[in-house]
């Protein structure tokens, strides 16, 4: 089923449903970890999971900082050299955004270098052992129907709703006065957890809901590739890592830094508008949306004579 609560199901087991399957998906996953897209759609699922705790953190109690951290510790045990892949990509973005004013080839020897680091990633690092992966995602599995019951209210849905995007405001408000990539990167974790609670509570509304999780995604990618660019920036930057003459790399760090600039504009542009109204009333409002959706679904089935 999609990564969604029905309506005509209860709360708890319908976070439940969403956790299993993203876990049984998981583990599917496992098969291939060892490819690029095995360990991305892997960490996926986990994020998916973390997000689905997010949401009903205030019904979780003691449950929510174990179970959180469980699969925080999973997707760090299967990121192996992916950030060095992005600085490859990253820097391919940043020339075609510019290729009306610079000749590619000029920055060969800077990508050369950044896949000579890729490939010593890739030598460097070993991947965990498939075994325990399965062992631990078992467990994960098990552990659902210790927690789930404990969400037995749409209310703390509703609350969780409210606390992400609150989160979400604030983190914005802190990048309005801020340029630096931690502030940046902050609020785009922020928002992903906020997209992700757009799409599980679809169903309450479903064409207003899927807009706003849609608009949600576009910003956390604006962010995404500001955060990427500020990691490029501060590879170039390190003494340490000798890239290609003090010229170029120069010349490629002015692009980035008027990249940036022209993502956080846009980002602030979006994010003001996505989070204009206050989390109180954003929690109300969607409460209101599920006692429709709810009561719909209740008329919509069968009745037993």
């Amino acid at each position: 089923m999609a990564y969604r609560l029905e309506m005509s199901e209860s709360t708890s087991k319908g976070l439940a449903r969403i956790a299993a399957e993203q876990i049984d998906r998981a583990r599917r996953d496992i098969a291939r970890r060892d490819t690029v897209e095995g360990i991305h759609k892997l960490r996926q699922r986990c994020k998916r999971v973390r997000a689905v705790l997010r949401l009903g953190r205030p019904a979780l109690g003691k449950h929510y900082a174990r179970e959180n951290r469980r699969f925080r510790d999973l997707a760090r045990a299967v990121g192996g050299p992916r950030d060095e892949q992005i600085l490859i990509d990253t820097l391919d973005a940043l020339m075609a955004v510019n290729k009306d004013r610079v000749d590619r080839r000029q920055f060969t020897p800077t990508r050369q270098q950044l896949l000579k680091r890729h490939r010593q990633a890739l030598k460097a690092t070993a991947l965990p052992d498939r075994a325990w992966l399965s062992s631990e995602l078992e467990k994960a599995r098990e552990a659902v129907n210790d927690w789930a019951p404990a969400i037995d209210r749409f209310k703390a849905l509703s609350e969780g709703l409210t606390d992400t995007s609150r989160r979400a405001r604030q983190a914005m408000k802190q990048a309005e006065g801020a340029s630096d990539e931690v502030t940046f990167h902050e609020w785009r974790k922020q928002v992903k957890y906020h997209r992700h609670h757009c799409e599980l509570l679809a169903n309450v509304w479903k064409a207003p809901m899927d807009a706003r999780a849609k608009e949600a995604h576009r910003l956390a990618d604006l962010l995404g590739e500001e955060h990427d660019l500020a990691m490029l920036a501060q590879v170039l930057s390190d003494p340490a890592t000798a890239f290609q003459g003090q010229e170029k790399a120069g010349a490629l760090l002015e692009m980035i830094a008027e990249r940036r600039q022209t993502l956080q504009g846009e980002a602030l542009l979006l994010g003001r508008r996505l989070f204009a109204e206050k989390p109180e009333a954003l929690g109300k409002r969607i409460k209101c949306y599920q006692a429709v959706a709810r009561q719909e679904a209740r008329e919509a089935e069968p009745s037993v004579s």
